[in-house]
């Protein structure tokens, strides 16, 4: 089974030129900075031109609305375990391109064991898919 996700997850490299080239295109993309209270996801008032480089450098995951979609930095993830997340899951990852632009997916165990380690019902369920359909791949 097919499930579309209305957002776009990504892990990008700690590396401080990386992360600032992350900040401009967030301000180019007029993020939103997202907040989770116990309604879900909303505003937290602030934009992405108040996440720096140097707040991204910190660490920790970021919710952002933006002018192309819901974006999700994550810089830790469930069932990673590694100090850098980016470096372990780039290891593996498989290579493809998207309007011209070289992207990394994060390889089939991986995705397992986020959704593994996150246990939501949707996460159980894109298992029971997975399973499904790459039942040779365990």
């Amino acid at each position: 089974m097919i499930r579309s996700t209305p957002d776009i997850d990504v892990c990008p490299s700690g590396e401080p030129g990386n992360l600032e080239r992350l900040a401009a295109l967030l301000a180019d993309i007029q993020a939103l900075r997202l907040d989770v209270d116990e309604e879900g996801f909303t505003p937290a008032g602030s934009t992405a031109g108040e996440t720096s480089a140097e707040d991204l450098a910190a660490g920790g995951n970021f919710r952002f609305d933006t002018s192309l979609g819901v974006l999700d930095v994550m810089q830790w993830l469930a069932g990673i375990d590694e100090d850098d997340p980016y470096a372990e899951l780039s290891a593996d990852a498989a290579v493809a391109e998207a309007f011209g632009v070289r992207i990394q997916i994060c390889s089939l165990a991986h995705l397992r064991a986020m959704k593994r380690a996150a246990g939501r019902a949707r996460d159980l369920t894109d298992l029971a898919d997975l399973d499904a359909a790459h039942s040779s791949g365990r």
